[in-house]
């Protein structure tokens, strides 16, 4: 039997418990609450209302993992293409620790590229690591790689708004809640099948434009796990799957098979599965999103290295012809989707004005150092190197919770010379 005391505790923090399920689970949207700038329910209505002829058709490319010594050029070679305004294309790169070069991320950040997170360790073991991740261990690899990235690659933090889930695997809302809090502004890891402008019922549904998740989201899940809680002000990219050359659906284009025939590839059909999808976004204007792995260009199955460049980069000149196309990163979407103005006031959104000279935050090649860690590490290799900005390097390679590199590993990493 509970005295007096105890039993009055026990109500109250049952109603303090109660209550704040209640505040935190997601509601139907109320289109008259949630307006722009800082609220948008899911939904496949053109933002601000505006006439769909009048709007920019937004290409939205990103690539994922490191940035390394191996991508690096091709990436540099790609952002020398303009859009119509003169200005030149801008990418997002979601970026993961392990074999990152700091200073070429600084490098493509101060061309104005937009530097995201990807996970410090990007464990390849989805089903008893990813799936499994509680809020505060989603907010180590978010947060941990974000401080990475700024204080190896001088790259503000404040800048680091954007993130993508390894293996797309959604975080439900321990992962939404822990972006919220540490100052993120938008997530990029959630795939749609249902939501596209080529499925059977499109005509029905259409595809989804960015929206947060003040309220329910009307959007499937298809990897992960779905959030239920409001996080008012989070922003949700949705990935808006491709259909391939077999008529089969992918979310990123690495899955996405561009066979001539069974046999092999070519440029030639490389840029067709790209320019039909972009034509079925096309008459909505819903922004289309290519979203790869650098490591897909290398090789195709032919181990032709060109191949797969050529049919990318022709229909990236394909889509210049367009005076309303433009290549953003996913940030300058979302700014645009809460303050959607005309294709001819575009430049009137700050993010979307030339940028004549590089980022400040410069990383001069005097101050580079390569930081090189011998076994034991925290990952399955034998030695590492991590080059950064300027400064020392850091005693022991830094990681998931050893960001300052001070800690040692089991049975004492060795120190750098």
């Amino acid at each position: 039997m509970f005295d007096r005391k105890t039993l009055a505790l026990c109500c109250a923090v049952l109603a303090v418990l109660c209550g704040r399920a209640a505040a935190e689970l997601a509601t139907p949207c109320d289109q008259e609450l949630c307006q722009a700038p800082s609220c948008r329910c899911s939904s496949t209505n053109t933002p601000g209302d505006l006439y769909v002829g009048d709007i920019p058709h937004f290409v939205v490319l990103s690539f994922d993992d490191a940035i390394t010594v191996t991508n690096y050029p091709y990436y540099s070679h790609l952002q020398e293409k303009l859009n119509p305004d003169g200005c030149n294309i801008k990418m997002t790169f979601f970026v993961s620790h392990e074999n990152t070069d700091y200073t070429m991320a600084n490098d493509l950040y101060r061309h104005g590229h937009e530097i995201a997170v990807h996970s410090v360790t990007h464990k390849a073991d989805v089903q008893n690591y990813w799936r499994v991740l509680n809020k505060t261990q989603w907010a180590a690899e978010i947060v941990d790689q974000k401080t990475m990235l700024s204080t190896y690659g001088n790259i503000p933090a404040d800048k680091i708004t954007g993130f993508r889930a390894p293996f797309l695997e959604v975080g439900g809302d321990g992962m939404y809640e822990a972006l919220k809090e540490s100052g993120f502004e938008y997530d990029c890891s959630w795939a749609t099948l249902l939501y596209t402008p080529w499925y059977p019922d499109a005509s029905a549904l259409g595809a989804l434009w960015p929206y947060t998740l003040d309220y329910q989201s009307i959007q499937e899940q298809t990897v992960g796990t779905k959030p239920t809680a409001s996080v008012p002000g989070m922003w949700v990219a949705p990935m808006t799957d491709l259909k391939d050359n077999r008529d089969v659906e992918c979310a990123m284009l690495d899955a996405c098979e561009s066979y001539e025939d069974e046999l092999e590839t070519s440029a030639a059909a490389v840029t067709e599965l790209l320019k039909s999808n972009f034509k079925a976004h096309y008459n909505t204007r819903t922004p289309f999103g290519v979203y790869v792995h650098q490591s897909w260009f290398l090789y195709d199955d032919a181990n032709n290295v060109t191949v797969r460049k050529d049919g990318f980069e022709n229909f990236l000149d394909y889509v210049s012809n367009f005076p309303h196309v433009y290549v953003v990163t996913v940030q300058q979407l979302i700014d645009w989707v809460k303050s959607p103005v005309p294709t001819v006031d575009l430049d009137t959104l700050p993010s979307f004005q030339c940028q004549s000279t590089l980022l400040p935050e410069e990383c001069p090649a005097s101050g580079h150092k390569t930081c090189s860690y011998n076994a034991p590490l925290p990952i399955d290799q034998s030695e590492i190197y991590m080059k950064i900005c300027e400064g020392i390097c850091p005693d022991y390679y830094p990681y998931l919770g050893n960001t300052d590199g001070k800690q040692p590993y089991p049975a004492a990493a060795l120190k750098n010379p």
